[in-house]
């Protein structure tokens, strides 16, 4: 059995595509009125780029980027695994990352390794498509404090900063991304 699989920019649907759109839940009703609401003028107003995962017609996730400078605290295990040039470490306050700002998986998917492979698209996005014109050493999210297993399994890492409803983690680009190519 052959899937009809897509993944689309929020700025070229079609009619059917944002009808989908309307109907979609992950289970969290500020991350679904973000995709629902916000998410096409933040693509027009130029602050965030969001992706679609259609799956058979229907929306099984999403993601949206952003740019990103991220604090690494001296004690958090990112800040061991960040380049060593005495370039880096002189002249950095804090990364320049690229930020997850949302990702989520439709409810009814979760669980089942779908957002294992949105997470891969999304890395192989940034590799092909963004690093070639752009300079981030992180990939960073700001994680819901339930997703930060989700997050950790992937490779994230926290960063040493975090709030009562969200944990910040990053992701060290070069360590996910084969530069072989």
């Amino acid at each position: 059995m052959k899937l009809n699989i897509e993944i689309k920019s929020i700025s070229g649907l079609t009619d059917a595509e944002r009808q989908a759109i309307m109907e979609f839940t992950c289970g969290n009703t500020d991350i679904d009125s973000y995709l629902q609401k916000d998410a096409l003028s933040d693509y027009v107003c130029n602050l965030t780029r969001t992706f679609i995962l259609f799956l058979e017609g229907k929306v099984a996730g999403y993601f949206t980027l952003t740019s990103d400078r991220a604090l690494i605290t001296r004690r958090s295990t990112v800040s061991k695994k960040l380049p060593s040039h005495p370039h880096f470490t002189f002249h950095r306050d804090s990364i320049p990352a690229l930020q997850i700002h949302h990702f989520a998986i439709a409810e009814t998917l979760q669980k089942q390794g779908t957002g294992e492979v949105l997470m891969n698209y999304l890395i192989t996005f940034i590799k092909l498509k963004i690093l070639p014109n752009v300079g981030a050493t992180l990939l960073t999210v700001y994680s819901l404090k339930e997703a930060v297993g989700f997050y950790s399994k992937i490779g994230f890492e926290k960063t040493g900063c975090h709030s009562d409803v969200n944990v910040n983690m990053a992701l060290v680009l070069s360590e996910v991304l084969d530069d072989s190519n």
